[in-house]
């Protein structure tokens, strides 16, 4: 049996104790998980979380001889002084291929940053939920499913994600175990299953980046299934794991 809860906003996530022993799964679909991945499947060499555009800055300076890709956003647009914002349209292997990436976002990177107690840290969206409920149900460890939601609140688009992990994870031989959560995001997921886009749209976040004009990004980050890489967070940066 695998246990997997859900938790649906970054205040929601538990504290290090709490995580131990688990898998943690990262999910801020519009659009910090999305771009993440998005950057190291177009060839980031990594994507480092950082919480403040201050902290990026930092690191910039204290390694002059380096250069480094600055990422993020602030009200959903581009913070100043940056690179790029936080569209994964933007992440082109030519604007990031071999760089590293100093990313923070409103929402996501606190939402890696307090999943960092986990055993094990996933970054998933839309673009790689099957692959992700796969990798869960090979390794067999209790799960907590970690939405970054938005200003510490419930979305749609993040609860409609672990609703598709957990229902990739269902079969007849499976049994997955979740708590009042995981049973609501589930049902979220199979309403709009195939109309992922609508659910976008739908979604307060997804109005708000139509009006800045990014429906592009709508389309992009409602794709299911597009990717089999699994970034993983693991000692301060978000990569992708050596081949088997």
């Amino acid at each position: 049996m695998v246990r997997v809860d859900v938790y649906p906003t970054v205040i929601n996530i538990p504290e290090t104790a709490d995580l131990a022993g688990r898998t943690a799964v990262v999910i801020d679909v519009l659009r910090a998980t999305t771009t993440i991945t998005t950057a190291l499947a177009n060839g980031a060499d990594t994507v480092v979380p950082v919480l403040t555009p201050e902290e990026a800055f930092q690191i910039v300076r204290k390694n002059p001889e380096r250069r480094f890709v600055l990422g993020g956003e602030r009200k959903a647009v581009l913070i100043p002084g940056f690179d790029l914002g936080n569209s994964p349209l933007e992440y082109t292997p030519s604007r990031v291929g071999s760089l590293p990436v100093l990313f923070t976002t409103t929402n996501g990177t606190r939402a890696i940053r307090r999943a960092a107690g986990a055993d094990r840290v996933y970054i998933a969206s839309f673009l790689n939920a099957p692959a992700v409920a796969e990798a869960l149900l090979r390794e067999g460890r209790d799960v907590a499913i970690c939405c970054a939601g938005s200003h510490d609140q419930f979305t749609l688009e993040d609860a409609a994600c672990a609703g598709a992990i957990l229902d990739f994870m269902n079969g007849p031989n499976v049994l997955v175990k979740t708590n009042d959560m995981g049973l609501v995001v589930r049902e979220l997921y199979r309403r709009f299953e195939g109309r992922l886009s609508d659910l976008l749209h739908l979604a307060e976040h997804g109005q708000l980046l139509v009006k800045l004009g990014m429906q592009k990004d709508l389309a992009f980050c409602a794709q299911l299934g597009t990717t089999t890489l699994i970034p993983q967070y693991r000692e301060g940066q978000v990569v992708l794991p050596e081949p088997a």
